[in-house]
């Protein structure tokens, strides 16, 4: 094989890769076509992913912004709604997401908010309901809940583990003993 450049295209129809080989292996930018239409456009190192990626909705507008190292999700990851609206931002390490993770609302409002370690959440969840208040808290570690989580209602008063409100008695002695209210 030759290690000079080779601008290549392959195509089966209207699909296909076009892109440069050097060595017989995708090296540099190189983009996807389905049916006509370029949905990817990804960057290669000797034949691995490396680099900034887009994969786009067929109207060519970006459904997210990725990174790769060695075939894998590293670094910022955004994704996009078909309006452009981002629906979630992440961050990943080595293929495994790693660091805050944020979803949201087609209006923009934040819906979740996460933290994982090595793909597994770890640390503070919350999930928000739709006016942007409070839903969920939940602690985590190596992936599995540390300890019972605490659920609010819409207008933020607190609820039991069945979505009871609780009794500002109830509230006042969680807080005092900090024991969950399912075990009062």
């Amino acid at each position: 094989m030759s290690s000079q450049p080779q601008d290549v295209s392959v195509k089966h129809g209207d699909s296909g890769v076009e892109g440069t080989l050097v060595g017989g292996a995708l090296h540099g930018a190189a983009r996807i076509y389905a049916d006509g239409v370029m949905l990817a456009i990804l960057r290669y190192v000797h034949g691995r992913l490396g680099g900034p990626a887009t994969l786009l909705y067929p109207d060519g507008k970006p459904s997210a912004q990725l990174h790769y190292l060695d075939d894998k999700l590293d670094g910022k990851a955004v994704y996009y709604a078909q309006d452009g609206t981002v629906q979630r931002e992440a961050h990943y390490v080595r293929g495994a997401l790693n660091g805050d993770s944020k979803t949201y609302l087609p209006d923009g409002t934040l819906l979740e908010h996460a933290r994982y370690r090595q793909g597994k959440l770890h640390g503070l969840v919350e999930r928000f309901h739709s006016n942007g208040r409070l839903a969920e808290r939940h602690l985590y570690g190596a992936g599995k809940p540390l300890q019972p989580g605490e659920r609010y209602a819409m207008d933020g008063r607190p609820l039991d583990a069945e979505g009871k409100p609780l009794s500002r008695w109830r509230v006042g002695w969680r807080k005092l003993s900090g024991t969950p209210p399912a075990q009062q």
